[in-house]
């Protein structure tokens, strides 16, 4: 589990600082990193690779939202986001559970019927890769000018939806960690349909926890609930920060469903 981690938080490193270059520098990197966008869900999709839709869908059925907490970089900003929590008296504490929004539907139906109808707005707005390309604009619009025009808006609007979305990004990421990728983004919204069905998922092994309740502290997309046992992994983004802060080897990334050793502690 220690090296799945690594992998994670190296994968999110790469993609991060790559979709960054690709996206702030220009034309001069992107052909060398022109694998940061083939690799986005939204834009593999919007031009037709198949290959890279079809990897993501079998990935996701087999280990869940690893997207989210690997390649898309929006959500590695919001983690380095959150990290100013500690600096904001108020905010400086846990995490903890607290049940998903139903309005995360809603808006994934509605960036569905908006793509389907040709709008524009919507997914310009709410669309992750978007709107990291909007913030990274921001700092050299001659960059992006094209994909902004190409979306139906000026150099201007494109600058202010940067900025806009910089600043909603960091309030959110502050009061809730993940929470744009729990309650608002519809490809984790999407993504998360199909986390219900994956073949691994976090599980908190009920026989070995010891409500020290460091995974429920820890959580980012706040889905884990020690007193009942309940980890929501249509909401889990598979980060692992959980196991890694566990002190018993409790909480895992598994294949298998926990049951109490002891009978005596199963419900009737």
């Amino acid at each position: 589990m220690k090296e799945l981690r690594i992998i994670r938080i190296s994968l999110a490193v790469l993609f991060f600082l790559g979709s960054a270059a690709y996206l702030a520098i220009g034309f001069s990197v992107r052909h060398a990193l022109k694998f940061v966008e083939l690799f986005q869900i939204i834009p593999s999709a919007i031009t037709f690779s198949l290959g890279s839709i079809i990897v993501w869908f079998v990935i996701t059925l087999f280990i869940g939202r690893f997207y989210c907490a690997t390649v898309c970089p929006v959500g590695t900003l919001q983690d380095i986001m959150s990290k100013g929590r500690k600096l904001i008296k108020p905010l400086n504490k846990p995490f903890s559970y607290r049940p998903g929004s139903k309005m995360r539907y809603y808006i994934l139906g509605a960036y569905i019927f908006c793509i389907i109808a040709g709008v524009a707005a919507v997914p310009f707005w709410i669309e992750p890769w978007s709107i990291f390309r909007n913030i990274c604009g921001d700092i050299h619009p001659s960059a992006e000018k094209f994909e902004w025009i190409r979306a139906g808006v000026g150099v201007a609007s494109g600058i202010v939806a940067g900025v806009v979305s910089f600043i909603l990004l960091l309030v959110v990421a502050l009061l809730t960690g993940r929470g744009f990728c729990t309650d608002i983004c519809p490809v984790g919204t999407a993504l998360g349909c199909l986390s219900t069905y994956t073949l691994y998922h976090i599980e908190i092994d009920p026989d070995k926890c010891i409500n020290c309740m460091r995974c429920e502290d820890i959580c980012p997309s706040q889905c884990i609930k020690v007193s009942t046992r309940h980890v929501d992994n249509s909401r889990c983004i598979r980060c692992l920060d959980c196991c890694h802060v566990c002190p018993n080897d409790a909480i895992r990334l598994q294949a298998n469903r926990n049951k109490r050793i002891n009978p005596l502690m199963n419900p009737t």
